[in-house]
Order: C-alpha cells, then sequence, then structure tokens
C-alpha cells in the first residue's frame, strides 16, 4: 500500500484561516491515513471473501483511493485557505462575493469527496456482486444461476405439499434437521391462520428472479448475435468495441459545453485513456446515441433501429448513487385524475432543478384548495429522490399552495438516512431552492406527540447542515450540553431551543457575533477534541447564516457614485 503526500502548510494555513486553535503539525496527514489504513483493511477482509482472481482489482482500488484522496484533501485545503472565515475576519468589509465562490468550489469539493468515498463500496462489492455482462462466460453463469433457481423453486412446492399432507415437517425428503427447525419457527411465528413453511410471496419473488434470469440470458444471447456497426458524424465517429463491450465516441476536437452536457445526461462518461466518450455496449446505449442530435450520421438519417435490437425506450445503467424525479402535480394521482401528471427522471440535480423551476411558478402551485385528509393543504409539485438502482425512493419538496415543504420521509429510510451524500443532497436543495415548511411530532399535553407544520427556520433539523436559526440553536444546545451537561428533559431542551431561536431572529447578526465569541471561550477551555470538533461545526454554519445576511445587506446597497473631484 502507497500514501500519497499531503501539503502540510496548505492545511496550517487553512486551518489558520478557519479556526481560533493552533494547528498541530501532521495532523493532516495522520487524518489522511488513518482513512487509508481503514480503506486498506477493507480491502484485506474483502480479499480473503473472494476468489484470488479479483484481488489485483481491489489492490487498484485501493491505490486509486489513496491517490484521489490525497489530490482532494489538498485542493480543500486550498480552497480553505483561499478567503478567512468571518468570525475570524470579522464582518466589516467581508468579502462576500469572494466567500460565496470559496463556498461554490467547496462544495463541489466535497461531492468529489463523497464520490472517493464511494471507491469503499466498490471494494465492498469486488468479486461479490452480480454477473456483469462484460463477462465473456456471462451466459454460462446465467444458466448455472437459472438452474439453481429452479431447483429452489421445485423445493419450497415439494416442501409446501409435503406439509399440507402430514401437517409436520418431520421426516420431509428435501429438508435438513437444520432446515426442519428454521421453518418450523418460522411457521410458529407466523401471522396467518393457515401457514406454509415457504410463504406465496417467497415463491412469487423467486419466480420472478427466474423470468428475469431467462429474460436476461435471451438477451445476451440475441446480442451476441447482433453485428454492431459505428457511424461518422460531424466532427467525428461512433465505434462499437466487442472485446472491451463499449459504444466508444471520437470527436476531432474537444466539444463544446452543451455537447459535454448532452453526453453525460445520455449515460457517456469521458475516459482519457482512450480519448473518448464511452458507455457499456448494449442496446439502450445505441439508442441513446443515435437520438442525439449532435452523433447525428452525415447522411442525415438516424442509424438503422434494427441495430439498436428490439428496446424502444432506454433505460438508465445501473450505477452507485442517486437521481431525483418531478411529478408535475401530485393532487392528479391523490385524485385518481384520468390523467395524472407523469413521473419525470432525472439524473443531475441541475436537470431537476431548472424543471421544478420551470413548473413552481404555475398558478396552480399557488391555488386555494379543500385541506386534504390531513389537514393540510393538498401537494402539489413534488420533487423526489430515488436510487440509481430503483430500490429506494422519497419525495422530498411538496409544494403546498405556494409554499415549500420540506417531506421527512427519508427519516424513516435507514438507507436514505444513513447516506452522507442523500444528506448533501437536502442540503443543496435548501440553500439553492429553498424550504419554508417542515412537518414534524412534538410532544403535546399529556406526552402525545402530534404532528405540526412549523416554519423550516425555527426547526431544530438534526438531519442536514441548513445554516437555518432553528439548527444553530440545535447545534449550540449541543455543544454546551457536552462542556457542561444540563440534564434536562426533553421539554426542557425544547424550549431552550425556541428561546434561542427567537433571541436569533430577534438580535440578528450581533447576537449570533456573541453567541461565537462565547462558544469559541468556552471551546478553548475543553480539553477534550469533542467540543472543539463540534464548535468547528457549528463555526461553519453560524459563518454561512452570517454570509447570508452580509449578502441581502450589499444586494439592497445603492451604488457608490464618484465625486466631481475624481
Amino acid at each position: 500500500m502507497k500514501y500519497y503526500p499531503i501539503n502540510e502548510d496548505l492545511a496550517r494555513r487553512a486551518n489558520e484561516m478557519n479556526s481560533y486553535f493552533e494547528y498541530v503539525p501532521g495532523r493532516a496527514t495522520q487524518s489522511y491515513r488513518a482513512e487509508v489504513d481503514e480503506a486498506a483493511a477493507l480491502a484485506e477482509r474483502q480479499k480473503q471473501r473472494v476468489d484470488p482472481i479479483h484481488h489485483d482489482k481491489i489492490d487498484h482500488l485501493l491505490d486509486t483511493f489513496a491517490r484521489k484522496l490525497a489530490d482532494n484533501i489538498n485542493r480543500r485545503n486550498e480552497i480553505a485557505a483561499r478567503v478567512p472565515s468571518i468570525l475570524v475576519a470579522g464582518g466589516s468589509n467581508f468579502p462576500v462575493r469572494k466567500k460565496q465562490k470559496q463556498n461554490q468550489a467547496d462544495a463541489a469539493a466535497m461531492e468529489e469527496y463523497q464520490q472517493i468515498r464511494g471507491l469503499l463500496d466498490k471494494i465492498r462489492g469486488t468479486g461479490r456482486g452480480g454477473i456483469s455482462a462484460d463477462d465473456p462466460a456471462a451466459v454460462d453463469k446465467l444458466k448455472v444461476k437459472l438452474a439453481g433457481l429452479e431447483a429452489f423453486q421445485e423445493k419450497m412446492k415439494a416442501v409446501n405439499a409435503y406439509y399440507r399432507k402430514h401437517g409436520t415437517l418431520e421426516g420431509c425428503p428435501q429438508l435438513s434437521a437444520v432446515e426442519i427447525e428454521r421453518l418450523n419457527a418460522r411457521i410458529a411465528r407466523s401471522w396467518q391462520k393457515y401457514p406454509s413453511p415457504y410463504d406465496s410471496f417467497l415463491l412469487n419473488n423467486n419466480n420472478a428472479n427466474i423470468r428475469q434470469t431467462k429474460k436476461r440470458i435471451e438477451e445476451l444471447s440475441a446480442k451476441a448475435n447482433i453485428d454492431y456497426e459505428g457511424w461518422v458524424f460531424e466532427g467525428g465517429e461512433v465505434k462499437m468495441d466487442r472485446e472491451i463491450n463499449r459504444l466508444q465516441v471520437f470527436f476531432h476536437e474537444k466539444p463544446d459545453r452543451d455537447t459535454c452536457s448532452a453526453m453525460r445526461h445520455s449515460g457517456f462518461k469521458w475516459a482519457p485513456s482512450v480519448g473518448a466518450w464511452q458507455r457499456q455496449l448494449t442496446s439502450n446505449a445505441i439508442y441513446a446515441a443515435k437520438h442525439l442530435d449532435c452523433l447525428r450520421p452525415l447522411s442525415g438519417e438516424r442509424p438503422a433501429p434494427e441495430q439498436a435490437g428490439s428496446v424502444q425506450e432506454p433505460a438508465h445503467d445501473a450505477a452507485p448513487g442517486w437521481r431525483f424525479y418531478i411529478i408535475a402535480d401530485l393532487k392528479t394521482w391523490a385524485d385518481n385524475a384520468p390523467e395524472p401528471s407523469e413521473l419525470e427522471h432525472f439524473d443531475s440535480f441541475e436537470a431537476a432543478r431548472a424543471r421544478f423551476e420551470e413548473l413552481r411558478d404555475q398558478d396552480y402551485n399557488s391555488e386555494a384548495a379543500e385541506p386534504g385528509p390531513d389537514g393540510q393543504p393538498p401537494a402539489r409539485l413534488t420533487l423526489g429522490l430515488e436510487s440509481a438502482d430503483g430500490t429506494s425512493a422519497a419525495d422530498i419538496l411538496h409544494v403546498r399552495q405556494g409554499e415549500n415543504y420540506l417531506v421527512t420521509d427519508f427519516t424513516r429510510s435507514e438507507r436514505l438516512r444513513d447516506d452522507p451524500a442523500v444528506m448533501e443532497i437536502l442540503a443543496r436543495v435548501s440553500r439553492e431552492m429553498g424550504f419554508d415548511r417542515v412537518r414534524v411530532w412534538e410532544q403535546g399535553d399529556g406526552g402525545r406527540h402530534i404532528l405540526s407544520t412549523i416554519p423550516f427556520a425555527e426547526w431544530d433539523n438534526p438531519w442536514f447542515p441548513s445554516a437555518t436559526p432553528g439548527r444553530i440553536a440545535a447545534r449550540y444546545y449541543e455543544f454546551l450540553d457536552l462542556c457542561h451537561p444540563f440534564q434536562w428533559d426533553e421539554a426542557q431542551r425544547q424550549s431552550w431551543i425556541r428561546e434561542t431561536v427567537q433571541r436569533i431572529l430577534r438580535e440578528g447578526e450581533e447576537g449570533i457575533v456573541h453567541m461565537a465569541l462565547f462558544a469559541a471561550g468556552t471551546a478553548v477551555a475543553q480539553s477534550d477534541m469533542a467540543p472543539r470538533k463540534l464548535f468547528d461545526e457549528l463555526r461553519q454554519e453560524l459563518d454561512e447564516y452570517l454570509e447570508q445576511g452580509l449578502d441581502a445587506v450589499q444586494k439592497q446597497k445603492p451604488p457608490r457614485r464618484k465625486s466631481r473631484e475624481r
């Protein structure tokens, strides 16, 4: 395993620009190596689980992780050293525009960091994932998988038939003693009046897997018999590389930004190693390529549909991460309208936001309507988030009578609430699109929990950074409680947070600065690193909150007029 160099001078300067604490020499390198060591331990565990044929790929992924992580840390430190924190430099003549550019660069670097962390998921999945179409023996492996699924289906049917006939699993020839014990426990726990060893949904799911596997075998077998052909377009050429199973697009010159954006949205990625835009060679890839105007053949005609097989609509390639969806009017779904709004998918936040902003000002989003069963205005325009594999999804923003409501469905999905990338997406939606209200559970009289709607700015928001008074008050409470425990119950905590929110709204910038100075003094007096780390996180949100206020003030300032003498 190889460590890559960390620029300690940059790390020291970044610390001086953003913290009251003195930089400990070597801390950035130590933190970097700890992350790499964690990845190396993961790689070693994965090697022990999989066939040695996958070890080289795991080593390559580990080295890529170490190299990209070092570059990303150095880049983030360089960005952090550009402009000081407002709490360090003070608000007078603070360079708001430069700070905004710095924040944008830092957000891009953090997004890159999340992608680098995604390499750890690739390490975990190496050698243990599904059967890739790139595998030359994919059809043979799928046939083996199909035989196992069909054998298991017959076994489940035989065991259920034996149980129906004898009323017990004892003596069932298809089961071992351990399997009998496990299935008896399942039957005992069943809520059904007439339980079965294998419930009907297990047979249905396995049968669906059988059909899916058969379909994939047919598709890959048909693909092997298709003679893919490329074409020439103005400014480049499309090629089909069967050996590496890639559809490649070569441009004679660097394409413009719009063309690059169109290529990315169609699933192509730039591969510097071959100097081409490429994606896996599938019928969907060819469908996408032949419907891009920038790849139109010189003849002016689209390639023949037969070259793309029988696929009529493109499908997204499975990829790690998240994508977005828009529903123009969710009320049409709730009302079972004859023509409900369609579900529109978007691979990037920018594309989803553009579509959302296009629909946001439509009159129907603000029109008065009867409250729904929950007592709230009906949800209209909707923004949602779903995993790239399509197994997890949740609405995150509803427009109700002209206001943006944060939807907290993500808190009930372990996959969403535990993914840092999801929290970063929610933070970005909060910054760039804004939430007006949120519906949360609060404790009422008698200990009952009631669902109430409150302004988003006043919500304590324990999930993602939002630089709002409620979030700041909650983090401030957490920081003080860590330094000097309050020993309060939840009702007292909520009351304290509400009072702090009102004080922040009433005192504005002056109150925030006093809060920051007091917290800084308290953090300096702590010997434990936990309060200092929490203070740094609190300071970042205080910075953002003050910058929002300064930005609004700067927008309101009239332009300066030069004197005639000048």
